[in-house]
């Protein structure tokens, strides 16, 4: 396979850059004004598209991202961002979901970055083809709906309108992906006249004109001990996650934050903005969820992310000296009135409604997803046993017994038997006759 194609920013002979904004230009004005200066529209609020809007203009399901619409990828320096770009750029070229987002049909992507190498791309691709098991077709379609330029010269204004401008009228993407967004701002990232006005005016303008949709990747902002506090658990938060002013998480979208956690294998990627959207899930399958855990490829030298796989571990088929677990249908989300507090309820949540889950799998997944101490979910785990949860262990060969947790199914109420019909009593004397039709 060819690498990913590398898009050149040059404007084809004889075309420009065209607006699909309609205007009605008064009659005075006219000639160069009339084409630079167009009148502003305004729409009756009833005169305004109900309910769904056109399907071509969503392109991430549920209307997470539509067209004119912006996203932000935000984490760490080193963490993998870039990588991650290329899993959900190649994926969503094929029309598959990654991580639970899915595209609404095929995208097509123009990357525009200036940190990593050839190299570096290239081995990025080759992991995610070569861990996706990508055939020789799959990889030209790849190949046609994934374009990449190499910019690190022009930036601001200049950057837009000479770069992405061209590059978009060439290769007309559904996505623009700019990586990293610092390398093209060209000001002091603090100052909110300096980034509102790249966001807002120079590529919400782009966006507007060419009708695609950008999704800007970001460093986060230093990390500090604030970020550890007990609200770090509120995926709205993560909206300011990224380094700069607060801009960067107002004007996009839709947000997503890739963060370490304790476990060095383990990250998780937040939904900051619009994540419910998304339809994650708990182990539970029916509490929303906002987060993701994820892990790097366990094969040597190979750049790939994996979905860690929540609550995994199935109950054993004849666990000693257990009563048969009862399969009950998907039980109701937990309500305010449901007895339980907050700590309580997000530790049920994680427990599959069928099966069972190791007990220390439990914890250390509940404390990832929403960065409750493990001291805190051990000991809601001890409230909730036996009221909610029943604990036992499972053998395991050549170690100790792993103890597992699952759910205590509700008892189904007991049906009364059914009534014996009534039989008439006999009369005790003639005058206890019923009258008889003369």
């Amino acid at each position: 396979m060819n690498a990913i194609t590398t898009a050149i920013p040059q404007l084809p002979p004889g075309s420009l850059p065209t607006s699909t904004v309609a205007s009605t230009v008064p009659s005075a004005v006219t000639g160069a004004a009339a084409m630079t200066n167009p009148a502003p529209i305004a729409t009756g609020l009833f005169d305004l598209h109900a309910a769904v809007e056109a399907p071509e203009n969503e392109l991430l399901c549920d209307r997470f991202l539509s067209r004119k619409g912006s996203m932000l990828i935000v984490g760490n320096t080193g963490i993998g961002k870039s990588s991650l770009v290329m899993q959900m750029m190649i994926q969503w070229a094929l029309g598959v979901g990654c991580f639970g987002i899915l595209p609404a049909r095929p995208l097509k992507s123009l990357l525009v970055q200036g940190e990593n190498d050839e190299q570096d791309l290239a081995d990025m691709r080759d992991g995610v083809a070569g861990s996706l098991g990508l055939t020789e077709e799959q990889q030209r379609l790849v190949n046609r709906s994934v374009v990449v330029c190499h910019e690190v010269e022009r930036s601001s204004e200049e950057f837009v309108n000479d770069v992405l401008d061209r590059l978009i009228v060439s290769h007309q993407p559904d996505l623009v992906w700019i990586d990293p967004v610092f390398q093209y701002l060209d000001g002091d990232s603090n100052q909110q006249d300096v980034v509102s006005g790249f966001l807002r005016q120079q590529l919400g303008s782009l966006l507007k004109r060419h009708q695609c949709a950008v999704i800007l990747i970001h460093h986060t902002n230093k990390p500090s001990r604030a970020r550890n506090g007990p609200n770090n658990s509120n995926p709205l938060l993560r909206a300011y996650d990224a380094a700069g002013s607060a801009e960067f998480g107002n004007w996009p979208r839709a947000m997503l934050s890739l963060q370490s956690t304790n476990d060095r294998a383990i990250y998780k990627l937040v939904a900051a903005k619009r994540g419910g959207r998304l339809g994650w899930r708990m182990p539970d399958g029916t509490t929303p969820s906002f987060t993701k855990l994820l892990t790097h490829s366990h094969q040597p030298g190979v750049i790939f992310w994996e979905e860690v796989q929540m609550a995994a571990n199935p109950a054993p088929a004849n666990p000693a000296n257990q009563p048969p677990i009862n399969a009950a249908g998907p039980q109701p989300a937990a309500k305010p009135n449901d007895g339980l507090d907050d700590v309580e309820r997000a530790v049920l949540a994680g427990v599959p409604m069928d099966g069972s889950v190791e007990k220390k799998v439990l914890v250390g997944q509940v404390n990832r997803l929403t960065n409750i101490g493990e001291n805190a979910i051990g000991k809601a785990l001890k409230r909730l046993i036996p009221r909610r949860l029943e604990k036992f262990d499972v053998r395991r060969a050549g170690g100790r017994a792993a103890v597992h947790v699952r759910r205590i199914q509700p008892q189904q109420p007991l049906q009364p038997a059914p009534e014996a019909p009534l039989q008439p009593t006999q009369p005790a004397n003639s005058n206890d006759q019923p009258c008889q039709p003369g």
